[in-house]
């Protein structure tokens, strides 16, 4: 009988791997043997264990658009926005920081666009921004696409920070509070 699987399934089992072990003592043999398929299975539908991590926040950004689209008319629109952030920072520390400086590796060396900004994601997080600059709890008054991209970038930094640090910084904590000062937050939403 034929072991049916999903590339999907692969990458899911992969990563069950990658947050277990770390991404570098994971072999495909781990993946294949994890997922009960030969190795000819895995390359019909994944090219290589890095085209694995290539795609992750495609898969993130995906579930974060899903959730909150329910949640856009609750008054509190920086928080909104803060779990936006801070979910990609649970996903991402999950893997835990040997992943995620494989993926920037893998960036460094050719741009497989993991680091692109998803439409669907961005047009949210814009969404939530200007409600909360109507609302008075983000008081910086640019382009909300403008603010959105700086603290894209912002976090961004703080990832590769973390990296560097072997996950020993307080990541989310350290985030938000650059945010609350790139967005001007109404000091009553402060954590700071």
């Amino acid at each position: 009988m034929v072991n049916k699987i999903s590339r999907e399934e692969i990458v899911r089992k992969a990563n069950e791997l990658f947050s277990e072990y770390g991404y570098e003592k994971v072999t495909v043999n781990d993946i294949c043997s994890s997922c009960g398929i030969s190795k000819p299975t895995f390359y019909a539908y994944i090219k290589s264990k890095e085209d694995i991590i290539a795609d992750f926040y495609e898969s993130v950004a995906t579930d974060i658009v899903e959730k909150f689209v329910d949640i856009l008319e609750a008054d509190n629109h920086w928080e909104q926005l803060m779990i936006c952030f801070e979910t990609l920072i649970d996903k991402s520390m999950n893997l835990g920081p040997d992943f995620q400086s494989q993926l920037f590796i893998l960036n460094l060396k050719e741009d497989r666009g993991s680091y692109d900004f998803r439409e669907k994601l961005t047009n949210l997080a814009v969404s939530i921004i200007t409600k909360a600059q109507e609302a008075g709890q983000i008081r910086n008054p640019n382009e909300p696409l403008a603010i959105y991209t700086a603290s894209a970038y912002t976090f961004l930094g703080y990832q590769a920070t973390w990296c560097m640090k072997k996950g020993k910084m307080d990541w989310k904590r350290e985030l938000r509070i650059a945010l609350e000062n790139i967005y001007d937050v109404d000091p009553a939403l402060r954590l700071s």
